[in-house]
């Protein structure tokens, strides 16, 4: 003899009913909201570098070129200011003021400073009609590890981006420079930014090689830095170590003139001020190393050409951009060592932004150069 509990048998498929309607609308829910704010969202490119941050909107252009760095109080981490405000406090900033540069080397550092750093500057932009939810398309070098990658969309979405996609910034800079990069011929690609240097070649709309090596502007900034404090016992900042770098370092040394330029700074034992004057050829020995590393990772690249690609990179220069590519004497650098054609991308600094900003603007288009995170 069977006996049944009344309201247990026929009760079950009824909740699993109502479940799955639950369901089904929730779903329906969540696809309408993402729709409405495809719709009144924008897209959003964003350039992270490790010097310099900057973001383009489709529809008003470029509203943030700021140096890479946060200050926020040591205190609860609230930020304080971000970009060039805060770059003018490194030396200067009271106790209570903490510093922070969230990328190093073409990588993030730390993710939750990167993204108060993002919604920093995005706040302090805000103007008019800027939308409630946008898209972000934010460039990443292409020899990151998964783990950079997973950095730079965490700290995106932290920075309130509705969604994130990664361009990588070989594809990005190559449409930023004007590369056909659909085009069966072979072309050769070099970035030199703040933190790294990446080598590329871009043909039929994929990256057919590339490599990296850990240093740029920053690394030179760094080699000058430390060659006045052993040999002259002086102490600068990175802005006076840049301005050196911009004026007397000359990468082919027959090229270096006979000009000067006098160094200020701290005397590192006594405390004073001690100023000496510098001249080309010998800050230009100084950061031979970079340089040369550069140069090697060039000549690699060549190397593991096949002759098909080589045949084709004969009829084209070799572009460079990014800010480290306006260093004097740095093409005729690579030419001498190379035996290829060297040119320098127009406006290098905003070459990977202009490619990036391209993609937001006509996404049909570039499709294949998005990843979705």
């Amino acid at each position: 003899m069977e006996f049944y509990i009344l309201g247990k048998t026929n009760s079950q498929p009824r909740i699993q009913r109502w479940s799955e309607k639950l369901t089904v609308h929730i779903d329906r829910l969540g696809r309408a909201i993402g729709s409405f704010r495809d719709r009144v969202g924008s897209e959003m490119a964003v350039d992270l570098g490790t010097t310099n941050t900057r973001m383009y909107l489709r529809g008003r252009g470029i509203f943030v070129d700021e140096p890479s760095v946060l200050a926020t109080d040591s205190l609860n981490g609230e930020p304080l200011s971000a970009g060039s405000n805060a770059r003018n406090l490194i030396g200067r900033s009271p106790d209570y003021v903490a510093l922070h540069k969230p990328l190093c080397a073409g990588a993030i550092a730390d993710a939750a400073h990167t993204a108060l750093m993002l919604r920093y500057l995005i706040a302090g932009a805000r103007k008019g009609n800027f939308p409630r939810w946008y898209r972000m398309a934010v460039t990443a070098p292409s020899c990151g590890t998964r783990l950079e990658r997973r950095a730079i969309i965490e700290a995106a979405t932290k920075s309130g981006a509705a969604k994130v996609l990664l361009v990588p910034t070989l594809i990005a800079a190559a449409i930023g420079v004007g590369y056909k990069i659909n085009s069966p011929r072979a072309r050769m690609l070099v970035l030199l930014g703040g933190g790294v240097c990446e080598v590329g070649i871009v043909g039929l709309g994929h990256i057919i090689y590339s490599d990296a090596a850990r240093v740029g502007g920053e690394t030179i900034d760094h080699a000058i830095y430390e060659y006045l404090l052993h040999r002259y016992n002086i102490q600068i900042t990175m802005e006076m170590a840049e301005k050196i770098k911009e004026e007397l370092v000359y990468a082919e040394s027959s090229a270096t003139p006979h000009e000067t330029m006098r160094v200020t700074g701290r005397e590192a034992r006594k405390g004073g001020l001690k100023s000496i004057e510098m001249r080309p050829p010998e800050i230009s020995r100084a950061v031979e190393t970079p340089i040369n590393c550069i140069v090697d990772l060039i000549q690699e690249a060549l190397d593991n050409c096949s002759p098909a690609v080589l045949s084709d990179l004969e009829n084209f220069p070799i572009i460079l951009s990014g800010g480290l590519s306006l260093l004097h004497g740095l093409p005729e650098l690579i030419v001498k060592m190379t035996g290829f054609r060297v040119a320098v991308a127009a406006n290098p600094s905003y070459t990977t932004l202009k490619g990036c900003s391209a993609i937001v603007d006509d996404p049909k288009q570039h499709i294949y150069c998005l990843t979705q995170a």
